[in-house]
C-alpha cells in the first residue's frame, strides 16, 4: 500500500506542475502587453574631419638688407689766396693795372671775384661748382666751390686742397686739425675733416 500511496504522490506532483505550467503559459498569453520604456538610439558621430597637410612650398631666401655704408670721411689740406694781391692769386691776363678783374662762379651766377670773398674757394673738378663744404672752426664754416685751380687735386694719400678765398691764412686751434708736410705741402698745411653739404 505504501508503494500505491507514493505512486499517486508522484502522479499528483506531476499533474499539479503540468497543470501550473498551463496555467502560467496560458497567463502569458492573455496577459495585458508589457510596456517596455524606449531607449534612446546610440548617438551616431559625425564622420572624423579629414585634415588636408599641404607640403611647405618653397620660398627664396630673404635676402638680407644691406648695411647702411659709411659716409667716406673727406680730408681736405687748407690753403688760401687773395686775387688783389696779383699773380699768382689772381691770373695774369685778368691783372689789369694792378687789379684782379677775375670773374667767378658757383654755377649759378657769375660775379667779380669779392662778391665770393671770405665764403667762396677752388676746389678740385671732381667737385661740382656751387658745392658746398662745412669747415668748422675756420671764417663762416661753410665755403662753396667758385673756382678751380691747376695745384687743387685729390692726392695720393686721399686728401686733397681747398683753397679758400680769404686774405688770411687758415688757422684751426691745435688739436682741431693735423699739419702736414710734404712734397705737396712744402710749407705745411692744415688737414683737416670736412663734411659735404646737401
Amino acid at each position: 500500500m505504501r508503494r500505491d500511496y507514493l505512486t499517486m504522490v508522484a502522479g499528483m506532483s506531476l499533474l499539479s506542475g503540468v497543470i501550473a505550467g498551463v496555467i502560467i503559459y496560458a497567463g502569458g498569453l492573455f496577459a495585458a502587453p508589457r510596456v517596455v520604456a524606449a531607449t534612446a538610439p546610440a548617438p551616431t558621430l559625425p564622420p572624423p574631419e579629414v585634415i588636408t597637410v599641404l607640403a611647405p612650398t618653397a620660398t627664396a631666401a630673404p635676402v638680407p638688407t644691406p648695411a647702411p655704408t659709411a659716409e667716406p670721411v673727406l680730408r681736405a689740406r687748407l690753403s688760401h689766396y687773395w686775387p688783389a694781391w696779383g699773380p699768382p692769386s689772381c691770373i695774369g691776363i685778368s691783372w689789369v693795372n694792378g687789379e684782379c678783374t677775375s670773374t667767378l662762379t658757383d654755377g649759378r651766377i657769375r660775379e667779380h671775384w669779392s662778391y665770393f670773398a671770405e665764403w667762396g674757394m677752388a676746389c678740385p673738378a671732381r667737385f661740382a661748382l656751387g658745392t658746398k663744404f662745412k669747415i668748422e672752426g675756420f671764417g663762416t664754416g661753410v665755403w662753396s666751390c667758385v673756382d678751380r685751380g691747376g695745384a687743387i687735386n685729390v692726392l695720393p694719400d686721399g686728401t686733397f686742397f681747398l683753397d679758400l678765398l680769404t686774405r688770411d691764412q687758415p688757422y684751426i686751434p691745435p688739436g682741431e686739425a693735423d699739419t702736414v708736410y710734404d712734397s705737396y705741402s712744402p710749407h705745411g698745411s692744415l688737414v683737416v675733416v670736412v663734411e659735404i653739404m646737401d
